[in-house]
């Protein structure tokens, strides 16, 4: 969808177009509205692929699930009663919603959601946008999808790896109305922490890089 919309996908590439005039406000409401209701409408077709996956574990104890894997699902998606009796069963793994890990502070989640999102907007600006990157018509997707994988192998443990408010929101609302609420510790990381970095690798390509003098115009002078 690159030659259709740009392929933004996040809002957080949104906002760095919005912030550097490429597009109109009213635009960037309808990029990042359409980016929200693609997550919702993707993390239901989730939902209704794996709801079946914790069918085996209402109304059983651990001891009475024999496969390992199964009972780590059960205990990720559905309540425990005082007898250790798996209850009502949500969003398995709660669709995989991000969530802040219990090893590091909110202040630590906020800062490594900003450099994780810095990466993927300043690649995005370099490789993609601008005019002299040297790269040709595919070679920028690549770059892309390497600063993704980046960001998501250091994430991952910490975060979960949001670094895109829509992908966030998408499996959190579904999982919160199959029961599983994951707007818990830290959720607020994950719509404020991209912004920034947005606005930070985007303030860094047009103070510092969006003018550097390139091969050719050392040759042309």
């Amino acid at each position: 969808i690159g030659f259709v919309s740009g392929e933004h996908i996040t809002p957080a590439v949104t906002f760095s177009f919005l912030i550097r005039g490429e597009m109109s406000f009213a635009s960037a409401i309808m990029y990042m509205l359409a980016q929200f209701f693609g997550a919702f409408i993707g993390a239901l077709f989730l939902y209704a692929s794996v709801v079946g996956l914790t069918t085996g574990c209402e109304g059983n104890t651990a001891d009475q699930i024999d496969d390992g894997a199964n009972v780590r699902l059960c205990s990720a998606s559905c309540t425990l009663d005082e007898n250790d009796v798996f209850g009502d069963c949500g969003a398995p793994f709660g669709l995989g919603a991000n969530t802040v890990s219990g090893a590091i502070g909110q202040g630590s989640a906020f800062i490594a959601e900003l450099i994780g999102t810095f990466v993927l907007v300043f690649t995005v600006l370099m490789a993609a946008v601008h005019k002299s990157n040297g790269s040709g018509p595919n070679a920028a997707p690549i770059a892309i999808g390497w600063s993704v994988m980046l960001a998501h192998l250091v994430l991952v443990p910490l975060t979960g790896c949001g670094i895109n408010p829509a992908r966030t929101f998408g499996p959190a609302i579904v999982a919160l109305i199959s029961g599983t609420n994951t707007f818990i510790r830290g959720a607020w990381v994950y719509y404020v922490a991209p912004f920034a970095g947005s606005l930070c690798a985007t303030l860094s390509y047009e103070i510092i890089f969006k003018n550097v003098p390139t091969v050719e115009d050392d040759e042309a002078v």
